[in-house]
């Protein structure tokens, strides 16, 4: 059978494609190996910046709003730093991705769930799809969305799977009336290498997880969550059980682009991930309708083209990007000396949060640190904010 356009995996990325694709009116199949609603590890926090990308409120699947976090080095020292105005939205990935799985089926794509892709051809004039239980589909495009372990992102773009993060969740039940974390995150500095701990508070679990950059964990990853999980204070007296391990494929310099003929890759599947805070779930959805506005605009011309939107993430995305990328440099070479002058200065994460929400630009941030660190009579901050952290 043929479509317009085949969207592999229903994620945020994919339900996004097949939703915005459909109501257009192209002829959509998406294709997805789980069956809905599935859990899906992940801290489930997203930027109130999503609001401006999408035409439909996800009121009913927000389990918390985030106004601010309770930082911790090594799970010492906290330090409330909280907004008074909304920072993000706490979801729950099983009722968020089968609420998105939904919109796509109302804008009338067909969903096929339970369907693993096992093989894609670009054949010139269109692209086919083989699943593994044997069905071949045609569509004029394919969209890339089944995740950083699947298919099309690995063997058709060639993307490095070890280019990423590693991390370990846990979901632990809790008793929100009694908990003081409504409205706020924990984040933990210092107790992984390149990366961070996290206790995400939902309606009726904390989700609790830790990320590290996959090189520089070596392999002890566990080790770190243990640790973690075993000494934060706001986890006291709750068991951390079952925990799942899992990769975030973040943006890397050299990965090849996201359009390959007939074939586009949005979200996780093109490492299309923030660097820095691991932030997927935007990121996700902003591409995701971004490749489907190229796509539409490809069909009505009658010749297809998927070119410009890689130029689109080249001048909208990618800097943004590259921007994350110097500030994890400095935070999470150094976590430490970064968490000493954050204590002295709290300023500088309630300015970080308008770039959360999508209010300032990464550079002009960035920027700003630079001048304002630089400022200061550290001679030793000094020294190393000239050598590696240079404006971009």
């Amino acid at each position: 059978m043929s479509y317009d356009v085949i969207v592999a995996g229903l994620g945020p990325a994919g339900s996004t494609a097949a939703y915005t694709l459909a109501k257009s009116g192209l002829k959509v199949l998406g294709l997805d190996k789980e069956k809905f609603p599935r859990y899906k590890s992940c801290g489930g926090c997203i930027s109130t910046k999503i609001e401006r990308i999408l035409d439909f409120s996800i009121k009913e699947v927000i389990e918390d709003t985030i106004y601010g976090a309770t930082y911790t080095y090594k799970s010492e020292r906290a330090m409330d730093i909280i907004s008074d105005r909304p920072v993000g939205y706490n979801v729950m990935r099983d009722r968020f991705d089968h609420f998105l799985v939904e919109k796509a089926k109302d804008a009338g794509a067909e969903i096929i769930e339970g369907c693993r892709v096992k093989s894609v051809e670009d054949h010139g004039d269109h692209v086919s799809v083989t699943c593994a239980n044997g069905e071949v589909y045609k569509a004029k495009v394919l969209v890339g969305a089944d995740g950083s372990s699947g298919l099309v992102g690995r063997q058709v773009f060639g993307l490095n799977p070890k280019e990423a993060a590693v991390s370990i969740t846990a979901e632990v039940p809790y008793d929100r009336e009694t908990a003081n974390c409504k409205g706020k995150l924990f984040i933990d500095f210092g107790g992984v290498p390149y990366g961070y701990g996290w206790i995400f508070p939902k309606e009726k679990y904390l989700s609790v997880g830790l990320a590290g950059d996959t090189c520089k964990v070596g392999g002890k990853i566990k080790e770190y969550f243990n640790s973690f999980a075993g000494s934060h204070p706001a986890l006291t007296n709750l068991k951390v059980e079952e925990r799942i391990g899992w990769t975030v494929p973040i943006y890397y310099d050299g990965a090849p682009a996201s359009v390959k003929g007939r074939v586009v890759l949005v979200g996780d599947t093109g490492h299309l991930v923030d660097p820095f805070l691991g932030e997927g779930i935007y990121y996700a959805i902003r591409t995701a309708k971004a490749a489907s506005s190229v796509i539409i605009n490809s069909m009505a011309s009658g010749s297809i083209d998927l070119n410009p939107y890689q130029e689109w993430l080249e001048k909208e995305i990618l800097p943004e990007f590259k921007a994350a990328e110097k500030l994890s440099d400095l935070v999470y070479n150094h976590p430490r000396l970064w968490y000493s002058i954050v204590e002295k200065d709290h300023e500088i994460m309630l300015r970080f949060y308008d770039v959360i929400r999508g209010e300032e630009d990464c550079d002009t941030f960035y920027t700003w640190v630079y001048n304002k660190i630089r400022s200061k009579p550290w001679k030793v901050i000094r020294r190393w904010i000239d050598s590696r952290f240079l404006p971009v």
